[in-house]
C-alpha cells in the first residue's frame, strides 16, 4: 500500500511513467531461465549418480581385474605356453558345468594373462584358457555377492539405477531432458539482443565473457565457472546425453528421430527368418561351422574392402537356426565393441546377413560412433580418451552440484528481498497513517485550509 501522489504525471519520476517495453528476447530468456532452473534441479541428483559411476566404469575392465584377480587373471603355467584349442576349452567347461552344453558357442580369442568369460545359466563364468579350469562365477550386478560384483553393480547403477527396466526408462527420460537442457543452457549464455539493433562490439566479442571465469567473489566464481565449463565441453555433454537416449530409449525416441534425419538404420541381422519351433541342435556342428564362417567373412572382406584383425567368437541361435561368426575388423570403432559379423544358416552354410559397426548406412555409423564415445571405447583414443571420459563424469557431477548451489543462493536472496520489502511496506503503511492523523488535526484548526481543500 502506497500513499497517493497527486503530482502531475509530467513531474513524476520517469520510472513511474510509461514502463519500458519488454523485448521478445527478454521474454524468451525469462522462460528459458525458469526451464533451465527447474529442469536442472530434476536432473541434478540423477546426473550426480551418472557422473560418479561413469567416471569409475571408464576404467571398468582394469578396475574389475584389479579387484578380482582370482577370477579375471590367468597366467601362463610356463614361458611360451599356448591357450587350449577353443573347442577343447568348451568340452572341459561342459565337464565341470554340464548345462554349458546348452549354449552352442565357442570363444576364439584369448588375451595373455586374462581369463575367458562364458555365460552359463545367466551367470558369468570365468575359465583359465591354459587349463580349462573354472575359476569362479558371479551374477552380473548382484551386490549381495560382495567384492566380485561391485564393479558390475556400479555398471547397473550407471544405466538403470539398479532398478531394471523401470530404471532404464527413468534414465532415458533424464537423458532426453538433459539434451533439451544442453540447448537451453547454451542459449542463456548468448549475449542479449541490443536495443536499437546495433552495437559497437561484435556478437562474438560480447559472448566472450561467458567463456571466462571471474574469481573476485565466491558466488561470482562459482556462477561463472558453472557457465564457462558447460560451454567448454558442450559438444561432449550433448554427445553423452543423446547417446544415453540411444541406449535407454532407442525404439521410443532415438530411432524415429534419427531415421527422420539420416534415413533408415536397418540391420540385416534384425530380419533373419525365425524357426517354429526353435531348433536346439544345429545340423552343422560347431567345428565345420567355423570353417564356413571364415570363408564367408573372407569373401565379405574382399568384396567390401576391409581387413579382419582378429577372430572373436562363433555362436548358434536356435530361434533362427543360424550361426553368427564375429570378428574385429577395420570397420569396427573399438576392440571392446567389435561387431563385424556374418550370419549363415546351419543347414548348408548359406549367407543370410552381414553386419558391421560402420560402412553400411549413415544412421547406423553415427549411432555406433556416439555409443563407442559414450563407453570410452575408441580404438584411436586409448587410455587418454578413457581418462577424458573419467574427467568428464566428474565435471558433470560438479556442474550438477554447483547448479543446485547457485539456485539455493539465489532463492535465499529472493526470500530475503521479499521479507525486507514486506517490512518496508509495513513501515510505510504505519508512517502514512501517522501522517494522515497530523493533517486531519491541522485541518480542523484552520478554516482557511479547510476552504482551500
Amino acid at each position: 500500500m502506497h500513499a497517493y501522489d497527486d503530482r502531475p504525471a509530467s513531474v513524476r519520476p520517469a520510472r513511474e511513467g510509461a514502463r519500458r517495453r519488454v523485448t521478445l528476447d527478454e521474454r524468451v530468456r525469462r522462460v528459458l531461465l525458469v526451464v533451465h532452473r527447474y529442469v536442472g534441479l530434476v536432473l541434478a541428483c540423477f546426473l550426480i549418480v551418472a557422473g560418479v559411476t561413469g567416471s569409475v566404469i571408464a576404467f571398468y575392465v582394469d578396475l574389475d581385474a584389479a579387484l578380482n584377480p582370482e577370477l579375471l587373471r590367468a597366467e601362463a603355467p610356463y614361458a611360451g605356453a599356448q591357450p587350449l584349442d577353443p573347442f577343447e576349452l568348451r568340452e572341459r567347461l561342459i565337464e565341470q558345468l554340464p548345462s554349458a552344453a546348452n549354449e552352442q558357442a565357442v570363444i576364439l580369442h584369448t588375451e595373455p594373462g586374462r581369463a575367458l568369460n562364458y555365460w552359463v545359466d545367466s551367470r558369468e563364468v570365468f575359465v583359465d584358457p591354459y587349463t580349462g579350469r573354472v575359476l569362479g562365477s558371479r551374477t552380473f550386478g548382484d551386490v549381495s555377492e560382495g567384492r566380485k560384483t561391485l564393479l558390475t553393480f556400479i555398471y547397473r547403477l550407471h544405466f538403470s539405477l539398479a532398478l531394471g527396466d523401470v530404471g532404464v526408462w527413468i534414465f532415458g527420460v533424464i537423458a532426453l531432458l538433459w539434451c533439451v537442457d544442453c540447448f537451453v543452457g547454451a542459449y542463456l549464455t548468448f549475449p542479449p539482443s541490443v536495443r536499437g539493433g546495433s552495437s559497437s562490439k561484435s556478437w562474438l566479442s560480447r559472448w566472450l565473457p561467458a567463456w571466462l571465469i571471474k574469481a573476485n567473489k565466491l558466488f561470482s566464481f562459482v556462477f561463472t565457472w558453472h557457465r564457462a565449463s558447460g560451454l567448454w565441453v558442450w559438444g561432449a555433454l550433448l554427445v553423452f546425453a543423446w547417446s544415453a537416449v540411444a541406449l535407454n530409449l532407442s525404439d521410443a525416441v532415438y530411432r524415429p528421430v534419427m531415421q527422420s534425419l539420416l534415413g533408415p538404420d536397418e540391420d540385416p541381422a534384425e530380419h533373419l527368418p525365425e524357426l517354429e519351433p526353435p531348433r536346439a541342435v544345429p545340423p552343422l556342428p560347431l567345428r565345420p561351422a567355423l570353417g564356413v564362417g571364415r570363408r564367408l567373412m573372407a569373401e565379405q572382406a574382399s568384396g567390401r574392402g576391409f581387413e579382419v584383425l582378429r577372430e572373436l567368437g562363433l555362436h548358434y541361435s536356435p530361434e533362427h537356426g543360424a550361426y553368427a561368426y564375429t570378428v574385429e575388423s577395420t570397420l569396427d570403432i573399438s576392440p571392446r565393441l567389435a561387431q563385424t559379423t556374418v550370419h549363415f544358416d546351419a543347414d548348408g552354410g548359406r549367407l543370410l546377413a552381414f553386419s558391421a559397426a560402420t560402412g553400411q548406412n549413415a544412421n547406423a555409423t553415427f549411432t555406433n560412433w556416439i555409443v563407442a564415445l559414450h563407453f570410452g571405447s575408441v580404438r584411436a583414443g586409448g587410455i587418454a580418451y578413457r581418462a577424458f571420459v573419467c574427467a568428464l563424469g566428474l565435471l558433470v557431477t560438479a556442474l550438477s552440484v554447483t547448479g543446485v548451489w547457485i539456485w539455493w543462493r539465489k532463492r535465499s536472496a529472493r526470500v530475503g528481498n521479499v521479507g525486507r520489502r514486506r517490512a518496508r511496506q509495513t513501515a510505510g503503511v504505519s508512517g502514512a497513517d501517522q501522517s494522515t492523523s497530523v493533517e486531519d488535526a491541522l485541518a480542523a484548526s484552520s478554516p482557511a485550509r479547510n476552504a482551500a481543500r
